[in-house]
């Protein structure tokens, strides 16, 4: 997902998006921590004090997303994605989620 920043557009869409994403895995008890900064993109393990945005959802909800079988917006009215952050911030990130 992240390695799809360094794509030229998506590079020139997140150049001045600083922000800092939890992605929560409920059924893994698991959490990424990802940190966007001039057009680029870490991840690592981990909960961050105080994250921009969270995104609670599960690994079988991801990898739907991630192969183009569900719509994150689809994942999210459904009560599959549980967001918190800003609203313009989190539709930015569907970028990056679309299946390539």
């Amino acid at each position: 997902m992240v390695n799809r920043i360094g794509e030229p557009k998506l590079q020139k869409r997140f150049e001045n998006f600083d922000r800092v994403l939890v992605m929560s895995f409920k059924d893994l008890e698991f959490d990424v921590k990802m940190r966007f900064e001039k057009g680029t993109a870490t991840v690592e393990e981990g909960m961050p004090e105080n994250p921009d945005m969270t995104v609670t959802t599960d690994s079988v909800t991801i990898l739907q997303i991630l192969d183009g079988s569900l719509s994150a917006m689809r994942a999210f009215m459904g009560g599959r994605i549980v967001a918190k952050g800003s609203t313009r911030d989190l539709l930015k990130l569907q970028h990056l989620l679309k299946a390539q």
